[in-house]
């Protein structure tokens, strides 16, 4: 889903429109600070010079709000790292499958090759022959 959004404009334009008017409580069409903080606090950013930051940061116009457009930039570049986060995360359960199933392999051949080759039994380990050394 996160790719075809960043891949198809269309997808991409629907989704930033769909946050701003969900969060635009005036409907200029444009976040205002409030709005833009509340947005991010819903997300669970609370920081509030973080949120400052990232508001002026956006801002590219200096006109103290953030229209379709500084929006949309923010929204797409902020998709696209998920969606190598969710790679990533992918990637790395694949890799921990795979070392889980060598791990069992060797397990199980190394299980099979001592059976097979040693023949003699082997001697129990007991605790009783050792001797305290408190007193």
């Amino acid at each position: 889903m996160l790719e075809e959004m960043i891949g198809d404009p269309e997808k991409l334009n629907r989704a930033v429109y769909d946050v701003i008017a969900a969060s635009d409580m005036n409907h200029d069409e444009q976040l205002s600070r409030a709005e833009f903080q509340k947005v991010l606090q819903d997300f669970g950013i609370g920081d509030f010079d973080t949120i400052e930051d990232l508001f002026l940061s956006l801002d590219r116009d200096g006109n103290g709000s953030i229209n379709f457009k500084e929006f949309r930039h923010f929204f797409r570049a902020q998709t696209r790292i998920k969606l190598q986060h969710l790679k990533d995360l992918q990637m790395m359960k694949e890799k921990t499958k795979e070392k889980t199933k060598v791990k069992a392999s060797l397990g199980a051949v190394n299980e099979s090759s001592s059976s097979s080759s040693d023949d003699a039994p082997k001697k129990k380990f007991s605790f009783k022959k050792w001797k305290s050394t408190r007193n």
